[in-house]
């Protein structure tokens, strides 16, 4: 009877070409293997986001609505200068599947190089955010509270970057293992710095919000400068050299770097933009809409610590087995990582659906004025806040599998039509003429379902050109 189970199980399973069981344990071992360390990092700092915007919900709905500007802004800018970093991973986990160390070293100096200086870039952009939010529509006093917040939080940017891009060096040589030890320390920090600088301690009332924004740059400057530390101390580490000679770059690494990134950051920006334009249009409609909202967005940030994740380690591994010339392994490790995110959404979807007041509580608390008027739109965003939890983790995975193919313009072509083609205006027009609120999740939800079939096609069609030769990395 167990053997009939197991070969209908694996029946189900072959049309994601995972039909045979030896092929889903060999896999499943190097996916996880790679993906919990940065799973683990990944949810610690998340968790310092939701943190954040549980501190921010205790000072009420008013600071809950003025962080989500902030922090959709923030979060805008961030993935912009991320998809340079995830490029330097992906050529590094290249470089290291065809046993080419040098070619390993200068592209993470080239990501280190090129982050660094978009983040100084950028965090100008960020300080003179006001005007911006307030010719979006924004209420004046929420434009001015994100802002003074964003101008303390601008400051650790560029330790974010260094961290990130030492993920993604630590990850492509199949290595992520003091990330977790970083994150998660990190964690048990912030909380107890956020609290005491945002709600005080015994007569001092505190910073507010600004006190949030503050542990956030502590948070943000310990893990880059403690990455570092451990690149030059651990000898996993050290026989690459990243830092000796760190001024004397190897410039042609850059090409190659941003050949990759610039796609790859345009892609993230068009689903992220998705995102913080949302709240724009929710902040457009009113604070409580703008608080509801962003009580849902920690929902889907906090169960989407699972899929980028997972995202980075199957694509750490699809970039190690393509740079060997395993093809046939490509397919298998791209589809196996699909499933296991969709699997994880549905569980999320799941708590969801079963226990919203519980949820909505830890960010909403009814002590606090305008609260109840906040939950009651977001009472109405959760059945659309499960599909899209489906639908992004996902499109996240296949995205994640195609930049470590090299193929990073055809998924901003695919993220263009679906996010911005169909999504946002989708959105904007249910949301001011038919449906208020639900309508701009419900043009998100039907932006991402178009991003994910076009995605799952274009992979298919990708590893099968690998497979018989018609395509080169």
């Amino acid at each position: 009877m167990l053997a009939v189970v197991q070969n209908l199980f694996f029946l189900l399973l072959r049309p994601l070409g995972l039909g045979h069981a030896r092929v889903w344990f060999r896999e499943l071992r190097p996916i996880l293997r790679m993906s919990l360390p940065l799973i683990l990092s990944q949810a610690a700092q998340i968790g310092i986001m939701f943190i954040d915007s549980i501190l921010m919900g205790r000072l009420g709905p008013a600071m809950l609505a003025s962080g989500a500007l902030a922090l959709s802004s923030y979060f805008f800018c961030l993935v912009l200068i991320f998809g340079l970093c995830a490029a330097a991973g992906n050529l590094v986990a290249l470089a290291h599947g065809r046993d080419d160390k040098r070619a390993v070293v200068a592209a993470t100096r080239a990501g280190l190089m090129t982050t660094l200086t978009l983040s100084i870039l950028i965090g100008s952009l960020l300080w003179h955010a006001e005007p911006i939010m307030l010719a979006l529509g924004q209420q004046p006093d929420n434009a001015h509270r994100a802002a003074s917040f964003l101008r303390i939080l601008v400051w650790g940017l560029p330790f974010s970057m260094l961290f990130l891009t030492l993920r993604s060096f630590a990850s492509g040589i199949g290595n992520p293992g003091p990330v977790p030890f970083i994150t998660v320390s990190s964690l048990l920090i912030a909380p107890c710095i956020g609290f005491v600088l945002s709600q005080g301690v015994g007569s001092w009332p505190g910073l507010g919000l600004n006190g949030i924004a503050i542990s956030s740059v502590i948070t943000y400057a310990y893990t880059g400068l403690v990455f570092a530390l451990v690149v030059t101390r651990n000898p996993v580490f050290t026989r690459y050299h990243l830092f000796a000679g760190l001024a004397a770059c190897d410039f042609a690494a850059i090409r190659p770097l941003l050949k990759l990134g610039i796609p790859t950051s345009g892609t993230l920006a068009m689903e992220s933009g998705l995102f913080s334009s949302a709240a724009y249009l929710m902040g457009a409609l009113g604070t409580a809409e703008l608080a509801a909202h962003q009580s849902m967005m920690q929902i889907v940030i906090a169960s989407f610590t699972i899929p980028i994740g997972l995202m980075q380690g199957v694509s750490m591994c699809v970039g190690q087995a393509a740079g060997a010339g395993d093809f046939l392994r490509v397919k298998h490790l791209g589809s196996l990582g699909q499933m296991l995110g969709v699997l994880w959404s549905l569980f999320t979807c799941a708590i969801l659906w079963l226990f919203p007041q519980l949820v909505l509580a830890l960010f909403l608390p009814l002590t606090h004025a305008g609260a109840a008027a906040a939950r009651q739109v977001a009472v109405t965003l959760i059945p659309l806040v499960g599909l899209l939890l489906i639908f992004d983790a996902w499109q996240t995975i296949a995205n994640g599998v195609l930049r470590a193919l090299k193929d990073a313009h055809s998924t901003l072509a695919i993220f263009a039509f679906g996010c911005w083609g169909v999504g946002m205006p989708l959105a904007w027009w249910l949301s001011r003429h038919v449906i208020g609120a639900m309508g701009v999740w419900a043009g998100m939800v039907v932006g991402l379902a178009c991003v994910t079939v076009l995605l799952i096609m274009r992979f298919r069609r990708v590893a099968r050109e690998l497979q018989t030769g018609r395509r080169r990395l």
